[in-house]
C-alpha cells in the first residue's frame, strides 16, 4: 500500500506539471546529439593489468549508474575487470533533455542490445586474459542478466559462469503494476519520488514502465520453455530484502523452484543501523543497507565469485 500511495501522488504530481514538454531531438546541442548516437557511451570499463575475473555491471531502472560505484570498487578492489553499463536513457554523459528523450525512445529489446553489446565486448576480454565472465545486475539489470542466458543465440552469445542479482525484477509485486492502465499514454512523463542520490531522471515516461512489464512477461515466457531451463540454472547468488517494495520476494523464490534453478542461492538480505530511508528494494551499497548489512552483503559476494576457481584460467566459449 505504501507504494501504490507514492505511485499515486506522482500521477497527481504529474498533472500539474509543466515539464518536461516538447523535447525534440533536433533541438538539443550538436554535441548532444552526436553523443546520443555513439554505441560506446553506456559503457565504462576499469580494468587491471592480471584480472581475476571480468565483470559487466548493470543498474536499474531510473536509477543513475554511478549508484551502482559501491558495488563497482569492491569488485575491482577485488582485482576484477569491470565493465559498467549504463542503460539507454541513464548516461549521465548525456545532459537532462537528451538522457531524457533516449529514455523516453527506450524499449526493453533497446535495453537488450545494451546487453548483449556489452557482454560481448567484456567476453571478447574475459577470452584474451583467459577469465571467466560475470553478470551482476540489481533490478531491472538483475532482470536483462537473466534474460540474456535465455534469449541471445548459443551460437553467438559469450558464456557466462556466474551471476549474482539483486532484488532481480523477474517477479514483480502486483502494487509494481498500478501504472499498467496508463499503457494510452504511453508519452506520460511521472516525476521520480527517489533521493537525488540514486535516480537519473526526475522524470520518467509512463512508457519506460510499460517496457519493464514486456521484459518480465518476455523474460518468464522463455523461462518456462523446458530448453532454456539448463541455459538459466548457472551459478547464481540472488540477493532480496523480504519487503521489497516493487519485487516479490515470494514470486523469486518461487520462480527457482519452479525452475528447477538448483545452483541458484538465493539470500535473504536485512538492512543495518544507518541505512537511509530508502526503499527496502534498493541493496546497492553501505547508503542503502546500512554499514554492517553491506558488509555482509559484500563478503558473500566475493566469496561466492572468487569460489570460482574451477574456471579461472580457461578459455571463455559460446554455450
Amino acid at each position: 500500500m505504501r507504494l501504490a500511495a507514492v505511485l499515486l501522488c506522482a500521477f497527481v504530481a504529474t498533472a500539474c506539471a509543466s515539464y518536461p514538454d516538447g523535447i525534440a531531438r533536433d533541438q538539443l546541442p550538436a554535441q548532444q546529439r552526436a553523443a546520443l548516437d555513439d554505441e560506446g557511451l553506456g559503457l565504462n570499463w576499469r580494468q587491471q593489468e592480471n584480472p581475476a575475473a571480468v565483470v559487466v555491471l548493470v543498474h536499474g531502472l531510473n536509477l543513475d549508474p554511478a549508484a551502482m560505484q559501491d558495488i563497482q570498487q569492491l569488485l575491482v578492489t577485488a582485482d576484477m575487470d569491470v565493465l559498467s553499463v549504463s542503460l539507454t536513457g541513464h548516461a549521465n554523459a548525456l545532459e537532462d533533455d537528451a538522457r531524457l528523450l533516449q529514455f523516453q525512445e527506450a524499449t526493453f529489446a533497446i535495453w537488450q542490445e545494451d546487453i548483449r553489446q556489452a557482454v560481448q565486448l567484456a567476453g571478447q576480454r574475459a577470452a584474451a586474459v583467459q577469465r571467466p565472465l560475470y553478470l551482476v545486475g540489481f533490478s531491472l539489470g538483475g532482470l536483462l542478466s537473466a534474460d540474456y542466458l535465455v534469449s541471445q543465440s548459443s551460437n553467438s552469445a559469450a558464456a557466462i559462469d556466474r551471476m549474482v542479482l539483486l532484488s532481480p525484477a523477474i517477479s514483480l509485486r502486483w502494487s509494481s503494476y498500478l501504472l499498467y492502465p496508463l499503457q494510452i499514454f504511453p508519452d506520460v512523463f511521472l516525476p521520480s519520488v527517489a533521493p537525488r542520490v540514486y535516480r537519473a531522471n526526475d522524470y520518467a515516461p509512463v512508457s519506460a514502465y510499460l517496457s519493464l512489464y514486456d521484459g518480465v512477461n518476455q523474460f518468464n515466457e522463455l523461462a518456462g520453455q523446458a530448453a532454456n531451463q539448463s541455459l538459466l540454472n548457472i551459478p547464481s547468488l540472488v540477493f532480496m530484502h523480504s519487503s521489497d517494495e516493487l519485487v516479490s520476494f515470494a514470486g523469486v523464490r518461487e520462480f527457482i523452484d519452479e525452475h528447477q534453478l538448483t545452483q541458484w542461492q538465493f539470500i535473504e538480505v536485512d538492512k543495518s543501523e544507518g541505512a537511509a530511508d530508502v526503499l527496502d528494494h534498493v541493496i546497492v551499497g553501505p547508503h542503502s543497507l546500512g554499514e554492517e548489512a553491506w558488509r555482509s552483503v559484500s563478503q558473500q559476494m566475493l566469496d561466492f565469485l572468487n569460489s570460482n576457481s574451477s574456471t579461472a584460467g580457461r578459455q571463455p566459449g559460446s554455450r
